[in-house]
């Protein structure tokens, strides 16, 4: 999002009737420009606000690239047949006095606020910080595995940095390319347009060739950069006089900027990030609809007029800035912190409202930052170009860096999650299996529980029970349910734009569950709940269609599934007991928490699995089936709320409460169903 124009530096969109001479004179400057910075942001600020209809606002980072790519290129191309030379130093600079001040305050305020604010942010944000502000941060995301389609269920206030380190990165390299070009070339655009299709094919190629690994397509610089090189490629044609110069293209290239307004505002609406388009070739595609529309800015006509609308461009002239704070403000003034902040006025503010709340600190700050801050640094009016600006810029990185690793030592360590603390208490239990068996009854019921998170923080509970009516002894069920993990194996599953492959730990019933029970000789029953991961959406494996419950091929899949993990249990000689899926409010956990329920068909989904689960329970011996979820619709919602505070999970302090219900209920199950049974408890 960095794409600038000074005043001073060439601008190819006031091209006039003599396209001859347009690269030897520095050119006026161009709102139309400007108002497509404004539309390329506001589409970002829409699509982090969580509007469902802009979920494809985030492609504004895309014009952001392509625009970047034109006006940097004409720049470079422009100066070299000014003065058959680039000046690389001057021009790092300008990029450094550019860009730098901004951010540093930006990485800078955010660790302030991470010692200020202990818990604010999560426990990665320094190595965030840190990579942002070596320009490295898009690297740094993929390595660690963070999806930028996670930034609402896991964000990092420095997550859009990705861009910016992209943008910054062809700074760096994409000048000594030109310069080097056109040297050995002689100053041949031709043969320098002949490079940049070479390297756009490569981008092309890298993006088809990792189709299957969305994430890299969306981070990796080589992949991105084909969107910055379409805009470069651009830059030649206009600097040749190709284009903007002809009066008879005019009204051609006004119509084909229309198209491309058009086809991209489509995009924003329609094109959300778990698209496999996306990694078909999409993003290049439409880099090239955001080179028309920046083309048909650079030549008189109604749509120049449109782009150069004041707000718009107002919009545009801060943009850098907007960019930059937007992020880091839209996370703390979320939903909870903006009802927390306006319910002395009675109002909670939603969709617009919210936007609004966030808005206009944004636009202050990055009014601000302009005025005070990048304006008279960039103009020199607090230090001279080129002696200060690299110092101070590579001063302020070091500086930025340096804190990021000593903020971590001063800040208290996070509180650990409900999940450690289960786990470690499972450990724990696990560890006194023997003095505990000793001390139950010889009719107690050896336990085992099977599934996902939600089923780990139930054991807990369950376990407790046990313990304190001696009918239950709970065993290894910490190894038994597995984070992240439903009863369905392979595949891909989306949700709230989240694309991710099943991990291989999920395999769970096809072997790990049986070396689990080897480990426990007198296992007697397996407790069984699923839920948040069957229910949302999955690319089987081998297919490439998402699907759900409702689907008659997703309900042959899972109806499988559970068959197999049923008979799997049995086969062990277990009484299996499946507990059905409670209502599930995904994202209230979330920061911020999202405004839709996704998926929207969720109810029915749950409605089909718990009928699986009844059917495949009523054609299998010892196998019972308890109405956990129905025991959660019927609550109040804030009794649901206090018990569920994230909308899935059974929080690990209030899971002996449900316990309490479940415990006599699995006992009656078992017993009914001719397994073991003590008598009953309460």
């Amino acid at each position: 999002m960095t794409a600038t124009l000074e005043a001073d530096e060439v601008d190819p969109a006031a091209v006039g009737e003599q396209p001859e001479d347009h690269h030897r004179r520095r050119l006026a400057y161009n709102p139309a420009l400007d108002g497509i910075r404004g539309l390329a942001v506001g589409a970002v600020l829409l699509f982090h606000n969580g509007f469902p209809w802009a979920r494809g606002g985030y492609l504004g980072v895309s014009t952001f690239f392509t625009l970047s790519g034109f006006l940097i290129t004409s720049l470079l191309v422009g100066e070299y047949q000014r003065s058959r030379g680039i000046s690389l130093t001057n021009f790092w600079a300008r990029r450094m006095r550019r860009l730098l001040p901004a951010s540093a305050v930006t990485l800078g305020a955010l660790l302030v606020s991470m010692v200020i604010w202990d818990h604010l942010w999560q426990k990665e944000l320094p190595g965030d910080v840190a990579a942002s502000a070596l320009q490295v941060a898009n690297w740094h995301f993929l390595l660690d595995n963070r999806s930028y389609g996670a930034l609402f269920a896991a964000p990092s206030p420095a997550l859009h940095f990705w861009s910016l380190a992209i943008e910054e990165q062809f700074y760096w390299v994409f000048p000594l390319l030109t310069a080097g070009v056109l040297y050995l070339a002689r100053g041949s655009l031709r043969i320098y347009a002949a490079v940049l299709v070479a390297l756009l094919a490569v981008s092309g190629g890298l993006t088809l060739l990792y189709r299957d690994r969305p994430d890299t397509v969306y981070y990796a610089t080589p992949i991105r950069m084909g969107e910055i090189l379409v805009g470069a490629l651009l830059a030649v044609a206009v600097s040749r006089g190709l284009l903007v110069g002809s009066a008879r293209l005019r009204p051609f290239i006004v119509a084909a900027g229309f198209a491309a307004l058009g086809a991209s505002a489509w995009a924003w609406w329609n094109v959300e990030q778990s698209s496999v388009v996306l990694t078909k070739g999409f993003l290049l595609a439409y880099a090239f609809a955001s080179g028309c529309l920046v083309l048909a800015a650079c030549v008189p006509g109604p749509l120049r007029r449109a782009l150069s609308f004041e707000p718009l461009r107002l919009l545009g002239l801060v943009s850098y800035g907007v960019y930059l704070f937007h992020w880091p403000i839209y996370l703390v003034l979320n939903r909870k912190r903006a009802d927390d902040l306006f319910d002395p006025l009675g109002w909670q503010p939603r969709g617009w409202g919210l936007f609004v709340v966030r808005l206009v600190p944004t636009l202050l700050l990055a009014a601000l930052s302009y005025w005070v801050l990048e304006q008279p640094i960039r103009r020199g009016r607090w230090f001279k170009l080129p002696t200060l600006a690299p110092a101070l810029a590579f001063g302020s990185v070091a500086a930025v860096v340096v804190v990021a690793a000593i903020v971590p030592t001063s800040v208290a360590p996070p509180p650990k999650d409900q999940f450690q603390l289960t786990l470690e208490q499972m450990a724990a239990a696990d560890k006194k299996i023997k003095e505990r068996e000793a001390a139950m009854p010889a009719d107690a019921l050896h336990t085992m529980f099977f599934g996902d998170s939600a089923a780990l923080t139930m054991a807990a509970g369950t376990g407790e029970w046990g313990l304190r009516t001696k009918k239950l002894l709970l065993v290894g069920s910490g190894n038994s349910t597995q984070l992240g993990c439903g009863i369905g194996r392979g595949g891909e599953r989306r949700q709230f734009n989240l694309v991710s492959t099943v991990p291989d730990k999920c395999l769970s019933w096809d072997g790990e569950w049986g070396q689990e029970i080897d480990r426990y000789p007198g296992l007697q029953v397996a407790v069984l709940l699923t839920g948040s991961w069957d229910v949302i959406d999955r690319k089987l494996p081998g297919d490439d269609q998402w699907r759900g419950f409702g689907d008659p091929v997703f309900d042959e899949y899972m109806r499988g599934e559970i068959k197999g993990a049923t008979e799997a249990l049995l086969a062990k000689g277990l009484t299996v007991v499946w507990l059905t899926t409670p209502p599930l409010h995904f994202g209230y956990g979330f920061e911020p928490p999202p405004e839709h329920q996704d998926p929207p068909d969720a109810p029915k989904r749950i409605a089909i699995l718990n009928d699986m689960l009844r059917e495949v329970a009523a054609t299998h011996p010892r196998t019972a089936v308890i109405e956990f979820g129905q025991h959660f619709a019927a609550m109040p919602k804030a009794e649901n709320d206090r018990l569920r505070p994230d909308g899935v999970h059974v929080e690990l302090e209030k899971s002996y409460e449900v316990a309490r219900w479940l415990g006599p209920r699995l006992l009656a199950a078992i017993e009914k169903v001719g397994g073991p049974s003590p008598d009953s408890g309460k």
